[in-house]
């Protein structure tokens, strides 16, 4: 078990963020859009009048519309129309995805660049799935920016101390060992940068808070929190031959989401073909392959052999971080 971040740590994490020159030379468009969001009654022809001057951004924006998120029947490609259709709260977080996240990850090692894109496209996109999967209140759309956000705090540690961080991320362990590592180093974790981040840019706290405690397990919590945990240990488990998180993943699923071992081989299937899609969204390349078939030989041996209860899951797989 880790223990929790407590109020100094924000203090500390305040100023090592502010001495990153990176945060504040993110692209001028980006930030302006940001800006122009922060009220709930922002003009969206401003937004577009702003994303104008920004090709690539707007581009980013017209690809995901016509992507198959949103099954539109025909496509689109007027930006305005774009941004009516994607919705106030999407568009905000749709520009800090493509605007901001992706400078901030630009002339990162080559590895780095590679686990943070593997890691966050598959989580935003099990996010997604997850929450149209399991009919739980939470838009799919808040559910993929969430997933999309959940590791910026890794960009911003991997500004700190690059050689050091880039090390800590060859750890195969992106969940309990990561973080152990990451608290050792900087005396916190990706966790707590990521949700101080999202909170200084005015991000929703339903966002922050899931973001700040993806890699935990709290019973009681608003379902964002749950979907990322689930979404996290999910991307462990795709990415991971015969994880030890697959247990925790089962048990998650069966008691927060009532879904079952086919519902996991379903969401791992979907979760596949949307990677690729994000790939081509995001215009990067993530380097492997899903191996859905092992995953989903190791899921139907451990669901039948486990006790899927929560005495089994808290007193047998302390390996999930856990923070009652």
């Amino acid at each position: 078990m880790l223990p929790s971040q407590d109020a100094p740590v924000s203090h500390e994490i305040d100023q090592a963020l502010n001495k990153l020159d990176k945060l504040h030379s993110s692209p001028t468009i980006a930030l302006r859009v940001m800006e122009l969001t922060r009220e709930d009654d922002f003009e969206m022809s401003e937004v577009a009048d702003c994303l104008e001057h920004d090709p690539a951004l707007a581009a980013s924006i017209l690809r995901l519309i016509n992507s198959s998120y949103y099954g539109l029947s025909e496509g689109v490609t007027s930006l305005p129309y774009a941004l009516t259709y994607m919705g106030r709260r999407s568009v905000r977080l749709s520009v800090l995805s493509f605007g901001l996240v992706k400078t901030l990850v630009k002339g990162s090692p080559a590895r780095f660049h590679q686990m943070y894109w593997k890691r966050s496209l598959t989580l935003a996109a099990a996010a997604r799935r997850l929450a149209e999967l399991s009919n739980i209140d939470t838009e799919p759309d808040t559910a993929f920016s969430a997933g999309l956000l959940a590791d910026l705090g890794m960009l911003a540690l991997a500004q700190m101390k690059t050689k050091e961080y880039v090390e800590i991320c060859d750890d195969p362990d992106h969940t309990l060992r990561h973080v152990q590592l990451e608290r050792e180093e900087f005396g916190f974790d990706h966790m707590a940068v990521g949700g101080r981040l999202l909170s200084r840019w005015h991000l929703p706290e339903e966002m922050v808070e899931a973001v700040a405690n993806h890699h935990i397990y709290l019973p009681v919590s608003p379902e964002l929190n749950h979907t990322l945990l689930v979404a996290n240990l999910l991307t462990e488990v795709l990415w991971t031959p015969a994880s030890h998180y697959m247990h925790p993943l089962l048990y998650l699923l069966k008691s927060r989401f009532g879904l079952g071992v086919d519902d996991l081989i379903t969401l791992a299937v979907e979760t596949k073909d949307a990677v690729r899609e994000s790939m081509d969204i995001f215009g990067v390349q993530v380097q492997g392959e899903i191996d859905v078939d092992t995953m989903e030989q190791q899921a139907r041996e451990q669901f039948e052999q486990a006790a899927l209860d929560e005495e089994s899951f808290l007193g047998g797989y302390d390996t999930l971080i856990l923070d009652a």
